[in-house]
This record gives C-alpha cells, structure tokens and sequence, in this order.
C-alpha cells in the first residue's frame, strides 16, 4: 500500500509515536502552531531538545535532579524550545505532570503560557493526542489544567507560587537587561531561585529547575548557581566561537565560528556589535560578562563637533548628579548640558562644583534648564527648591543598578556614533584629573560620569524609563 492510501488516522498515530519518542522531532512538527515564521533549523536546536529530553528521563528513573543552567544568545529559539514547546510535550510524556514556569516579567510569563495552551488546543495536538484536553473550568493565562490532573502554573520573579508546587521547574530570562544593572533586582531573582523555587518542588530530590538565559551581569542568576551548584549541567553557547562554549566538544559544532549561520550570520553579529556596545555583546552574545579593568569609556566613540559648528536651535536641558558638600575630597555636584536633534545628542556644556544649600540652588539655576535630578534624597530637595522659584525640574528615577551597569547601558550609543561632544571641552570630559570619565571606574571621581550617563540614557532610551 502506497504512504497515499494510508488513512490519516493511521499517519497521525504514527506521527505521535514518533513525537513521543523524540522532543526534537515534536518541536518541528508543532512549530507552525505557535510561530508566524519558517522554521529555520540548526544544530543547537536539536542539542537543546535532547538535552531537555534527557532531563525528563531521569526525573522519570526518579534518580536525583540535576538542575539544568542554559546560556544563549536571544533570538536563537531558546524560549520556544524551553518554555513553549517543552511543558507540552511532557504532557504527551505523562499528562499528570504539573509544571511551573516563570520569568521577570508576567507579560512575557503569560505570552509563553499561552502559547504553550496554543498547540495543546490545535487541530494538529488534538488528532495526535486526543486523550489530552484542557479543562473548561481551569483554562486561564497563568494556569490551565488537564483533565488528567497535569496542570501548568505560571510566574514571574517575585511573584507568588502559594501552593502551587511542580514535577518540573522552568524559569526563562529571570532578568532584563535593564534589571541586571540593579544590585537589588539582582538579587531578588537570586533569592527567588534559591528561597522560592527550591521549595516549590513536590520531590526534592527528582525534580529540576531550568533556567534559561543571556548572560548580563558578573552576579546574575547564572553567576549565582554556577557559583552554588558545582553539579548542575550547564550548557553555554555564545554567537561566536569562544572558549566560553560548554560542553567542549560542542566547539566542533560551530560552522565558521558562528552558532547560527542562519539567525546569527556575521552581518547580525556586527549589528549586534554596535547596537548592544563591546560590553554588552560580550555578556548577551558571548555570555562572557566581566568586570571591567580599565576605563568603559573610549575617547574615539564620540563625535567632536568644533564650537562653530555646533547646532544653534536645538532645545537644552541639564542633568545633574548632586552631593552636598564643600569638602573637595569628596563627591562633588556635576551636571552635563545637552541637545538632541533627530537621533543625534550633542554635548554643549559640562561642570562641577563642590557647595551646600543656597550656593548650589544659585549655581544650578544658572544652567540651561529644565533641569534633570536624580530621585534620591538630595534630588528631591534641589527639586523642590528649584520648582518653588519658578525653575522647570524634573526627578528622574534611577534603579539601583551598580555605576559600571549603569554605565553599560549608555555606552552603546556613544559606541554607535550618536553622541556629539563640543571640541572645546573634550580634553575636560575625558581627562580631568578628577572627574575625567576615562579614568571610569578606576578614577577618583565619577560624578560627572554619572550626569552624562543619566542624560545620554534619559535622551536616547524610551521616555518610558523617566517620570515627572
């Protein structure tokens, strides 16, 4: 009998037989049914599933967890294999199954979630396994049921998991990017992996927990378990062939040195490379984040603009970093004075100055306003100041981010040309003895550091990030 004449039933059976047996070859055969996009193989993409495979299994043999650590770069599927693609399929595995899955954000956490609940409710998963059917009753965003008692719970970083305990554990990206630079954020998704999801194991000694994620900090979550959990599998894939990769033998893998040829080509990665800045591509790309032992700043990454030359109708704002104090061995009041034309931000103006109250309200407010203030506790108080005689203040709130992560997420955009610095004052901004930010972090101030990062970052990043 010819494949033709084989009735459907059949050819589903034996589709799902084969889905059953192999992750990988489920992930392919369901991937139109959460994705808009061709589907694009590659290596890693096998890798991955049977890794994930593999985890299950021992969960299955009921021997003792192994947690599992996963680094990639973003746009390499991680999430579709990992928390879309793979809590279904250990339905198909064992319908009863509960799983948990989480990341630092609940929007996203849901978009996963719903996704997942996608193909379990296509034609395609219903004609495979029609055994497997979501509850009317329990079929929500953030949890859905089976009718065979497995359920899907979903979280976010912080949130609350009272209980709701998992044969399986997944949390995807537990940080942002932006969030990586907080030592506060930072350490609440540690706590919550060590603290939250260890407890939420309905077996503590079988079940794993998954993390997947770019690398972004030194102390990240990834950071956090390699450096607490010697025994855990940790698969490391950067864009560019490194020694960073693991398992070793993965290097062989790698075709020209890339990952990806297809979603991480060499056109992309220099994108990436200007788009992110050298420090960021070094921890999201090649998920080698380091603490930086020179300056972060290069001399040669902005735009030097003669004094004639510099636009004469653009809009001015100030942004100040504050310190009260006289004291010249300490931390000084800086403000750095900018405009924006199109996706350009030009320099026009920097200083500090070490005073108190009156003498700084008087040296402030005779910068180019409105003025931009950091919501600390001296911020507040120069903004109410400057706001009760009639001068346009704005507080902008800052996270809790260490000064070199702050500072990481501004220099992409100096490091990809669209930072314009007046000539007259570069030799102050760059090699000031004291407040120079090529010294940066190794110099002995870094006031004037923290202004500019303050307004490069207000300037070019999303409006979003600052409130009134």
């Amino acid at each position: 009998m010819s494949d033709g004449h084989v009735p459907e039933i059949v050819k589903n059976a034996a589709r799902a037989n084969m889905c059953g047996y192999s992750f990988y070859y489920f992930f392919k055969q369901f991937w139109p049914e959460f994705s808009p996009s061709e589907y694009s193989d590659n290596w890693h993409i096998e890798y991955l599933c049977n890794e994930l495979q593999e985890c299950y299994n021992r969960f299955n043999r009921g021997e003792k967890a192994i947690n599992m650590l996963i680094n990639v770069p973003p746009g390499t599927s991680k999430s579709s294999i990992v928390t879309i693609a793979f809590p279904v399929w250990l339905w198909v595995q064992d319908a009863t199954l509960k799983v948990i899955s989480g990341s630092y954000s609940e929007r996203i956490a849901l978009t996963h979630s719903v996704k997942s609940r996608d193909v379990i409710k296509s034609d395609k998963f219903r004609a495979y396994f029609p055994h497997i059917e979501i509850k009317r009753d329990v079929d929500g965003k953030s949890m859905f049921e089976n009718t065979l008692m497995g359920a899907r719970f979903t979280t976010s970083v912080g949130g609350s998991l009272t209980g709701q305990h998992g044969h399986m554990i997944i949390l995807d990206d537990p940080l942002s990017s932006e969030g990586a630079a907080s030592e506060v954020i930072r350490a609440t998704a540690n706590k919550f992996i060590s603290e939250t999801l260890s407890t939420r194991k309905i077996d503590k000694e079988t079940v794993p927990i998954i993390v997947v994620m770019q690398r972004l900090h030194t102390d990240d979550c990834s950071g956090f378990m390699l450096a607490r959990d010697p025994e855990m599998i940790h698969i490391c894939l950067p864009g560019e062939l490194s020694v960073s990769v693991k398992p070793a033998h993965l290097k062989d893998k790698y075709i020209n040195g890339l990952l990806d040829v297809g979603r991480l080509n060499r056109n992309v990665l220099e994108r990436l490379k200007i788009d992110l800045g050298s420090y960021a591509f070094a921890g999201q790309i090649q998920q080698t984040p380091a603490p930086l032992t020179d300056s972060i700043w290069k001399r040669d990454w902005f735009v030097l603009v003669d004094d004639d030359n510099m636009p004469t109708n653009m809009p001015l704002s100030t942004d100040f970093d504050l310190a009260y104090t006289e004291k010249q061995s300490n931390s000084a009041s800086a403000f750095v004075t900018t405009g924006k034309v199109g996706n350009k931000l030009y320099i026009d103006k920097i200083g500090w100055k070490h005073c108190e109250f009156p003498a700084l309200i008087e040296w402030m407010r005779i910068q180019a306003a409105p003025f931009y203030i950091e919501g600390k506790a001296s911020g507040k108080s120069a903004k109410q100041t400057l706001l009760s005689l009639g001068i346009p203040s704005v507080e902008v709130q800052v996270d809790g981010g260490d000064k070199i992560a702050r500072a990481s997420l501004a220099t992409p955009y100096a490091e990809s040309g669209m930072v314009y610095l007046r000539r007259s004052i570069a030799d102050k901004l760059f090699s000031d003895p004291s407040q120079g930010i090529l010294f940066f972090p190794l110099g002995a101030h870094d006031d004037l550091q923290d202004a500019m990062v303050q307004a490069i970052t207000r300037q070019l990043k999303s409006k979003t990030f600052w409130v009134n």
